[in-house]
């Protein structure tokens, strides 16, 4: 079904663009995931993605796939930009998808990669585990996630940053400024990247697949409790 969303570019414009430092941490996981798969994967690779957004992982990775599902509710208009890009690509299928039965059509252990980046922080919450068991289910090799960190001393960087130059985008009482500072994420109103734990997911993760690394993105050598982003790399037990 196609999207009544107007197909835009802001999004990609305000996150990537240029050579800030605005696009040096979004981009950051994709080199993350860039370089795991050339350590530990090898080619040939059949990946789904759940938040594909416009594809740019597969743009990351389409020298080493063969296959390539993306999923993606399409609220921005992103799976659309993906569609206008990969229209002659075979091997690409694009579909719009906001449920976790939306992955009921593919049979077990079909795909060696499975991702979400930066996604999992917007799923509703009762969502995450069953998309989970979703990517557990169709994946017999890896599972790539990245998420925000909105915890701790990260956290009150990130939101005073965002108060002072980009006018702030989700309102926090002072309790809950203080509650994130301190990673007590239960005492805030969850609402999308608001009261994240990122801790959460890799402890889903964790029950579902076996952990092999829990890296800080765009850290610059800091631990992931430092790092504005978090990744995830597990395999399938």
């Amino acid at each position: 079904m196609q999207s009544a969303v107007p197909t835009t570019t802001a999004y990609n414009e305000r996150l990537f663009a240029g050579r800030g430092l605005r696009s040096f941490y979004h981009f950051a996981r994709f080199r993350w995931v860039r370089h795991k798969v050339e350590q530990y994967l090898g080619h040939d690779l059949r990946l789904i993605e759940l938040g594909c957004y416009d594809g740019r992982l597969f743009d990351t990775l389409a020298d080493r796939v063969s296959e390539y599902v993306g999923l993606d509710a399409n609220w921005s208009g992103g799976l659309d930009l993906a569609r206008q890009k990969y229209r002659d690509r075979k091997a690409v299928t694009l579909i719009e998808a906001q449920r976790p039965d939306e992955f009921d059509r593919f049979p077990d252990g079909h795909f060696s990669v499975a991702a979400a980046l930066e996604t999992l922080e917007h799923v509703p919450p009762d969502y995450v585990s069953p998309f989970l068991d979703q990517l557990q289910r169709v994946t017999a090799g890896h599972l790539f996630v990245t998420v925000p960190n909105e915890l701790g001393p990260v956290f009150l960087v990130k939101y005073l940053g965002k108060r002072l130059f980009y006018g702030g985008e989700q309102a926090y009482s002072l309790a809950e400024v203080v509650a994130a500072t301190l990673r007590h994420s239960d005492k805030i109103e969850r609402d999308d990247h608001k009261g994240f734990d990122y801790r959460h997911v890799i402890a889903e993760v964790g029950k579902r697949f076996e952990v092999l690394a829990v890296d800080g993105l765009a850290a610059f050598g800091l631990p992931a409790a430092l790092a504005p982003t978090v990744g995830i790399f597990a395999k399938s037990r």
